[in-house]
């Protein structure tokens, strides 16, 4: 999906929309989450591997490439309502190279968990940002650009939402079909995550509150 620029046009957060049908076996990489938990009963999460073209630490080699970094799990809870959140190469293999992400980017990591009875699931990515790369009006867009992608196939966005979880702020967007995306800034990090999640487990919530530190 085709994003816009970072300046003056907004920043295209699309890129890190789970490709989550490319894990189950669609063709298309841009393809974003299930709008329902039947659409995928039968997921189990990725293995817990990195990719094998990225190294922990690393650093962009060029203007187009961001690092993979599974240190950024940290951030995030090693599981979700019980179930194991682990690392999803397949997500972070389709998002390295984008050019909009490595505008605001060091490094990523991309993390899943899925209920494989409901198919209940909370995605997340962990994104370190670039020194000043960051202000209200890229998170604004980053956001805005992030939830339409995602309830592209949820029947587009519905409405958003900021609420406080954990002495954190959080933005919701809510899709028509259900799906909800949370994002989180954490300034004193340098570190962005942005969620999406489907499900009665209200998995996106639960994933937030147990942030890391």
């Amino acid at each position: 999906m085709a994003g816009p620029t970072l300046s003056p046009a907004p920043l295209s957060g699309a890129v890190l929309v789970l490709s989550f049908a490319a894990l189950v076996g669609a063709c298309d990489p841009a393809i974003t989450p299930p709008t329902s938990p039947a659409a995928s009963p039968t997921v189990t999460p990725p293995p817990a591997t990195r990719s094998p073209s990225a190294s922990p630490g690393s650093s962009p080699t060029d203007g187009s490439t961001v690092a993979i970094d599974p240190d950024l799990l940290a951030v995030l809870p090693d599981a979700v309502d019980g179930l194991p959140l682990t690392e999803s190469p397949d997500a972070e293999a389709a998002s390295l190279g984008d050019p909009l992400l490595a505008r605001v980017a060091s490094a990523f990591v991309a993390g899943i968990a899925v209920d494989p009875v409901s198919g209940d699931f909370v995605y997340a990515v962990v994104v370190r940002l670039l020194p000043d790369a960051m202000d209200a009006t890229v998170f604004r867009d980053w956001r805005d650009t992030y939830d339409e992608g995602a309830c592209s196939q949820a029947g587009g966005v519905a409405g958003h939402a900021e609420t406080e979880i954990e002495g954190r702020t959080v933005h919701i967007g809510t899709c028509k079909g259900g799906l909800r995306t949370y994002h989180v800034w954490l300034e004193d990090g340098g570190v962005l995550v942005s969620a999406s999640a489907v499900g009665d487990r209200r998995l996106g919530e639960q994933l937030v509150e147990s942030l890391q530190p």
